[in-house]
């Protein structure tokens, strides 16, 4: 329900309006230009009524003329419209005010179309006299309607975010020289100095035998002599 009177304020508000005519001034300076702007609303353009008739209003009416009509083929339309439509004979439906070069809008009743119409007039009950009229055949009058032109599907798709590239491992650097980086090989121990071509070393004493025996062998000799 709540889809179609959406759908309906659309297409009221997308309508094309029709110009039904000019509105005959009879008293009270009454003139204006009525209009369809759908199969349900009038508007009267420009409107003037110099606000002197003590029960003035928009009636219209299906059938005959404002001065000779079945009542129950007519509405009063009211002004300003709070929701509430009027038949002819009820007291409570409010009495036109002054106007001046006024744009007003006019809601039908459910049981009425503008295509139904024959005529509308600003009519004073008081005195049933007719203020402005203007006769038409409504149902040569067929105001557009027609939707606007769908709107495009919304677009719900999302798109995915690019990957982000993977940062580039850095190279790890090489070990210094000299560095232990925590590796767990084991240093070699260090090889000992080469001794190749260099003369073996004496063992320790010789020296001191030789010339030992060398005193010795000395000492026999000059015992010998004497």
């Amino acid at each position: 329900m709540l889809t179609f009177i959406l759908l309906s304020a659309v297409a009221a508000a997308s309508a094309e309006p029709v110009k039904i005519g000019d509105i005959e001034t009879l008293h009270h300076a009454v003139s204006g230009e009525l209009w369809a702007l759908d199969d349900k609303t009038l508007q009267v353009k420009n409107f003037v009524y110099d606000g002197a008739g003590p029960d003035a209003f928009f009636w219209v009416g299906s059938e005959g003329s404002p001065a000779s009509t079945d009542e129950s083929k007519t509405a009063i339309l009211a002004h300003p419209f709070k929701g509430v439509h009027y038949t002819y004979r009820d007291d409570s439906a409010p009495v036109l005010t002054a106007a001046s070069n006024e744009q007003v809008t006019l809601i039908l009743p459910e049981h009425m179309k503008v295509s139904d119409l024959k005529w509308f007039s600003v009519w004073c009950r008081k005195f049933t006299v007719d203020f402005g009229n203007i006769l038409f055949d409504g149902s040569a009058i067929q105001p557009s309607d027609s939707l606007p032109a769908p709107l495009a599907p919304v677009d719900n798709h999302v798109d995915e975010a690019a990957a982000e590239p993977e940062p580039e491992s850095e190279a790890e650097p090489e070990p210094e020289s000299g560095y232990d980086h925590g590796s767990n090989s084991v240093a070699e121990p260090e090889s000992e100095p080469s001794t190749k071509g260099e003369p073996e070393p004496e063992p320790a004493g010789s020296s001191a035998l030789a010339s030992s025996l060398l005193s010795l062998l000395a000492t026999l000799v000059l015992s010998k002599a004497l």
